[in-house]
């Protein structure tokens, strides 16, 4: 992958980390705004409960993404991105633009995937 190419994924996945750093941050302070609220009946808690654990839930998942855009990152920088990690082969360059963090080749996610195991 020329230089200009890795720029530009490393500009797109840098934005991508951004929204979603913004994105943790107010499901966070969302969280926090809920535990202020004193819970009045058993429907109340109930709320209370279940948007605690939606807020804990989102966070995992939103950090999960961040560290995926910075593995991606990385391998930008150590020159690795771009080449699926089972085969050694050149991801698509369409698979990259639909998933910048993409680790392997579609042909090598669906083999994993067949197996069992989690790409």
């Amino acid at each position: 992958m020329d230089q200009e190419k890795r720029e530009h994924y490393l500009k797109v996945l840098l934005q991508m980390r951004m929204e979603l750093a913004l994105e943790l941050q107010r499901a966070s302070e969302g969280a926090r705004s809920g535990d202020d609220k004193e819970a009045k009946d058993p429907a109340d808690m109930a709320d209370s409960s279940y948007a605690a654990d939606y807020s804990l839930a989102r966070g995992e998942t939103l950090n999960s993404r961040i560290r995926e855009i910075d593995e991606a990152v990385e391998r930008i920088r150590d020159g690795s991105y771009g080449v699926c990690i089972e085969c050694g082969e050149l991801i698509p360059e369409g698979r990259l633009q639909v998933r910048p963090v993409a680790r392997y080749c579609a042909h090598c996610k669906e083999n994993l995937e067949k197996r069992g195991e989690k790409p």
